[in-house]
């Protein structure tokens, strides 16, 4: 059930407030955040589903980044310890660095998110393709601001836990080669070594399985840093 959108304005509010001395560029980030908030009544929010599950998420996402920075050495990798790969690359790599660099997407993902053109329409499909990996014994996570800002679907790791960003088109996408380039420029932006560029045919039979089974397999077998381009037509 979603929170009342006053709550979530209190609770990212108070982070703020108590990560300005310690922690600034958390408390500048997610500043931009509140201010992007600052003037809608709570009723328009109410109606902006993604808009209230993005800053949740955010919100949780950046609770334990600042709890486990606050951590002994020791204290904090043992909480890390209990973490899936990918959960452990999110908040040791990637959201570190979303809260420490500029983010260049975040004033057209916040137009966006509130102008209500991002559908999530993919939400489910992507679902299906992780719950496929976890099957055969990966493990998944897929953040907004990964989607957003990184240009990556989910992250994944098979059975040896190397994680990889991952990002999914349909073969018909007419932009694919622009979007090929982007996402690298996107990837190297962020510091991300290992990823994968998925396209392929919506029509396929069991495509979210097919898609699933690659990602695993070459998690694995991809040992050092690259950026893979692969096509799932037949």
């Amino acid at each position: 059930m979603q929170r009342d959108p006053d709550e979530i304005r209190a609770d990212l509010n108070q982070l703020i407030e108590e990560s300005r001395s310690i922690f600034p560029k958390l408390a500048s980030r997610l500043d931009e955040v509140r201010r992007w908030i600052a003037n809608k009544k709570s009723g328009l929010l109410k109606r902006k589903p993604h808009v209230l599950q993005f800053i949740e998420e955010l919100l949780s996402d950046a609770t334990f980044w600042f709890e486990t920075q606050l951590m002994s050495e020791d204290d904090r990798k043992a909480e890390f310890a209990q973490l899936t790969s990918t959960e452990q690359y999110w908040y040791e790599f990637l959201f570190t660095r979303w809260i420490n660099e500029p983010d260049p997407k975040m004033p057209i993902w916040k137009k966006k998110l509130m102008g209500g053109e991002f559908k999530g329409d993919d939400k489910s499909f992507v679902n299906k393709i992780c719950q496929e990996i976890e099957f055969l014994g990966g493990n998944t996570l897929n953040p907004y601001i990964a989607d957003l800002s990184m240009a990556t679907d989910f992250i994944a790791s098979g059975s040896k836990n190397l994680p990889l960003c991952v990002q999914i088109t349909t073969v018909n996408d007419t932009h694919s080669r622009n979007k090929q380039r982007e996402w690298q420029s996107t990837l190297k932006y962020w510091g991300i070594r290992r990823a994968m560029f998925v396209s392929f045919n919506p029509r396929l039979n069991q495509v979210n399985q097919k898609i699933g089974q690659s990602v695993f397999q070459r998690s694995d077998r991809t040992q050092g840093n690259c950026y893979l381009i692969i096509n799932i037509d037949k």
